[in-house]
């Protein structure tokens, strides 16, 4: 037994130093005819008028004899050298991706031992695919779906560990390269122009492994315009696109959200987008509570929606804003409980309480504010009350346990550490996304990267104005003295008259 496993080592042995130099044998035979060829263009060249230079397409297709001898030459020495090269590769396992995703986890440990023996993951398939390739596994018995999902960058850095060409592209752009003396420097240049992007991964689980390997990376801008609106039902708001989808957020089955991530990234421009969409789906069934603790810039501009109860800028003002919410929210409870509903959708009402709070970490000491939010988190839902908790300085204290264990909705933008990261999602991923804005982990039940909508001011402004009271400043002031009464009113207000000429 052991000679024939020795046998077996030199046959290989021999087979991969067989190969190795055949290929390097071809490559300077196929060398010396370029050099052959290049010297006959220049030839070719010195018959035609100084003023025209051929190109290689030109070259082939006006030369005595058709393409002739000398693209046949060339053509052969490609096809061998593609086989040699071929052969050399496959080897090595490199020509195939599904094999080298295996070779990459085997090397990562995602192996087990079962009688002395390592078993790895089998591939069952490969797909071609739009989008690239996909291919499926069967992993060993006693890993995890979570076990390969925490590998995949090691799987993306191994598959983009050498560069390589697209050949569709650069065989287009060879026919109109320029013959002359420079004509290998003019395709070294070329083949570093058509290096295809780096490939990206992502995996799934069905019972079996599914990795997707994507040739090209998911777009960078998101534009939301006029004909998203049409795409959503009911309480539906775009959370952001895939490669092949757009991924939909239905308050109805998720009715809290946790939206997290470091500043200029897209928190705030999320927060506009779910209240642009839902003024112009629910006009007449949604109503807000707004708290933004960075000034109320970013709400400003909704501020006279008819839609909004108010705005709260500071803490003491939240705590004002969060009380008028939770009696709002008790007023409801107790319609259900003397009617003996269930919940809002039994007893039939069609209107919705969303409370917003951007950057809630600088009430997250606050007792009161945070007893409030907790009772919105565990008993809004039956009453039709929603809560949206959005910070960017997540930890276990900023998101207390309640809040999390209520909220099945997250969207998660880029932050600093993995700690961040594990205090929304409960697992890390969330430092590692590209800088990209707008980039974000939408968990439900499942976790998706997706890049999510860019929505322009100028089209927040044209969506939302016809929803707009103009108030008079002394019924505005009012208005605002009703809903918050920590706000500071001003003694002298400016009046602007319109008086008639006869």
């Amino acid at each position: 037994m052991r000679k024939i496993t020795d046998r077996r080592r030199l046959i290989r042995y021999t087979k991969q130093n067989s190969y190795r130099y055949s290929y390097r044998l071809f490559r300077i035979k196929f060398r010396l005819r370029i050099v052959k060829g290049i010297a006959e263009v220049q030839r070719y060249q010195c018959s035609q008028p100084f003023s025209s230079i051929p190109t290689v397409r030109d070259y082939f297709l006006n030369r005595k004899g058709g393409a002739g001898p000398m693209f046949f030459e060339l053509l052969s020495s490609a096809v061998v050298g593609g086989l040699v090269g071929y052969s050399s590769l496959a080897v090595n396992g490199m020509t195939n991706d599904g094999r080298k995703i295996a070779r990459i986890c085997s090397n990562a440990g995602l192996s087990v031992k079962e009688q002395g023996k390592a078993q790895t993951m089998q591939l069952l398939r490969k797909s071609k695919r739009d989008w690239g390739m996909e291919y499926a596994y069967r992993i060993p018995l006693g890993l995890s779906f979570s076990d390969f999902q925490r590998r995949v960058e090691n799987i993306e850095d191994g598959l983009n560990g050498k560069s390589y060409v697209d050949v569709k592209s650069f065989l287009q752009a060879f026919k109109t390269l320029k013959l002359g003396p420079n004509i290998l420097r003019d395709i070294k240049g070329l083949l570093t122009e058509k290096k295809a992007a780096r490939k990206e991964v992502e995996l799934s689980y069905n019972g079996l492994l599914i990795v997707k390997v994507y040739d090209t990376p998911m777009t960078d801008k998101f534009d939301y315009d006029r004909g998203m609106l049409d795409k959503l039902k009911g309480w539906e708001i775009p959370a952001g696109t895939t490669r092949t989808q757009i991924i939909k957020h239905d308050f109805e089955k998720h009715c809290h959200l946790i939206v997290a991530g470091m500043t200029d990234y897209g928190k705030s421009v999320f927060l506009k987008n779910i209240i642009t969409t839902l003024v112009a789906k629910q006009t007449k069934n949604v109503k807000f509570f707004l708290i933004d603790l960075k000034g109320g810039l970013a709400f400003n501009r909704f501020r006279s929606l008819e839609q909004v109860q108010g705005i709260a800028k500071k803490p003491d003002e939240a705590l004002e804003m969060l009380t008028l919410a939770q009696a709002k929210m008790e007023e409801r409870i107790d319609y259900l409980l003397r009617n003996d509903f269930e919940d809002i959708k039994e007893a039939g009402f069609p209107d919705r309480y969303f409370v917003v709070i951007d950057e809630a970490a600088d009430i997250s000491d606050d007792k009161a504010c945070q007893a409030i939010i907790k009772d919105i988190a565990r008993r809004g839902r039956g009453a039709g009350f929603r809560l949206i908790y959005a910070t960017q300085y997540p930890t276990n204290e900023t998101l207390s346990p309640q809040v999390r264990q209520n909220c099945s909705a997250r969207i998660c933008f880029r932050l600093g550490t993995g700690v961040a990261s594990r205090a929304v999602l409960d697992e890390e991923g969330a430092e590692k996304l590209p800088l990209i804005k707008g980039r974000a982990i939408y968990k439900t039940d499942r976790t998706t990267i997706v890049q999510t909508p860019l929505i322009e001011n100028e089209f927040i402004n044209e969506t939302i104005k016809p929803n707009i009271i103009i108030r008079a400043r002394k019924d505005d002031d009012k208005h605002d003295a009703s809903l918050i009464k920590g706000t500071t009113q001003r003694k002298h207000s400016l009046v602007i008259e319109e008086v008639g000429i006869c």
